[in-house]
């Protein structure tokens, strides 16, 4: 079931987000060799758990871990 691939894959791109100061999509696209649309998905899971959040710099959007993470 998708669900359940998104939610390990959650847990993958959350370690990889933890050893950094944050990493934008294309960054998290090069490194898991995922699609957009498969890192977004598992961008919103994320979102959706509180996990990460979101950061304009001038390099783009930078994903970063909550604080409470």
């Amino acid at each position: 079931m998708l669900k359940e691939e998104i939610s390990i894959d959650a847990k993958y791109i959350q370690e990889l987000l933890s050893s950094n100061e944050g990493l934008t999509i294309e960054e998290l696209e090069e490194i898991t060799e995922y699609r957009n649309d498969y890192v977004c998905l598992v961008l919103g899971w994320l979102s959706k758990e509180n996990i990460i959040s979101y950061w304009e710099t001038d390099e783009g959007l930078v994903i970063k871990l909550n604080d409470n993470i």
